[in-house]
């Protein structure tokens, strides 16, 4: 393996965790499980109180039951679908908005004048920063999936093996790592780089759902989000968008090394 990309990863290794990015990312996960995990043991409870207690403000008791349990669902596949779709959308967003400057504001502020003055190459930078960043996103994703079905798997009814956890689990990871790896490649592409981060948040927000009434939409990459948010079980539905994926980052990294090569390092 080239010497310098040997490096440059141990640098933003080091970069990762003194930025304290490990801990930010785990916090946010923990956060929406244990949201997730606590409104739908007390939530469905205390509007039914209510219901009891004022049947004036609440009389469609039946509607509002439907309501809580696909709102609230205390199985297990329900649960892990609503963990996926806010890991997908908050996490997402916490994600886009700490790596959609990353490597703009570097090459402003100067931090690469030293590493390109001894020989690294700006592209093998630019890989280091999608690696490291984009598997500093998703291995917390992995890590608190599995914690989430291991706790849920106490208090819900269970519909879900071990297995299909686990490949949910490591789709969502994967997705993750995909998109934190396009944000930070678009936005050297993006003359500012906010316009980067809010496409990302954007895309990931509305496409899963809307590409859903399309046939084309399981081809995409989108549907590695829409499998996990379903809890799908075929697992052949993952390889076209999975290759996709793949090329995607690959020429997006293409057309970023040709960029990055014509951006001028500050001093």
């Amino acid at each position: 393996m080239n010497v310098h990309i040997v490096c440059a990863v141990r640098k933003d290794i080091k970069e990762y965790f003194r930025g304290k990015k490990n801990v930010l990312f785990s916090i946010t996960l923990f956060l929406i499980g244990s949201m997730i995990i606590l409104t739908t043991l007390f939530f469905p409870s205390l509007i039914s109180a209510l219901a009891n207690r004022a049947p004036d403000i609440i009389s469609d008791t039946k509607s509002l039951d439907a309501m809580m349990k696909h709102l609230f669902p205390h199985d297990l596949r329900g649960s892990i679908g609503i963990w996926v779709s806010d890991v997908g959308v908050f996490y997402t967003i916490i994600v886009v908005i700490t790596v959609h400057g990353l490597v703009p504001d570097e090459i402003r502020s100067g931090k690469w004048i030293m590493p390109v003055a001894n020989g690294y190459k700006k592209r093998e930078l630019l890989l280091s920063k999608c690696l490291i960043y984009g598997m500093g996103a998703a291995f917390p994703v992995f890590i608190l999936s599995n914690l989430y079905y291991f706790v849920a798997v106490s208090i819900l009814e269970v519909n879900v093996n071990l297995m299909e956890a686990f490949i949910a689990a490591s789709v969502l990871s994967v997705s993750i790592a995909g998109i934190t790896t396009i944000t930070i490649l678009s936005s050297v592409l993006y003359k500012h780089s906010i316009i980067a981060g809010v496409s990302m948040i954007a895309i990931v927000m509305v496409a899963p759902d809307v590409l859903t009434y399309f046939s084309f939409g399981r081809y995409l990459p989108t549907h590695l989000l829409t499998y996990v948010y379903s809890m799908s079980q075929n697992p052949l539905e993952l390889v076209v968008p999975l290759i996709e994926l793949v090329i995607i980052c690959y020429l997006l990294f293409r057309l970023a090394s040709k960029k990055i090569l014509m951006m001028e390092i500050s001093r």
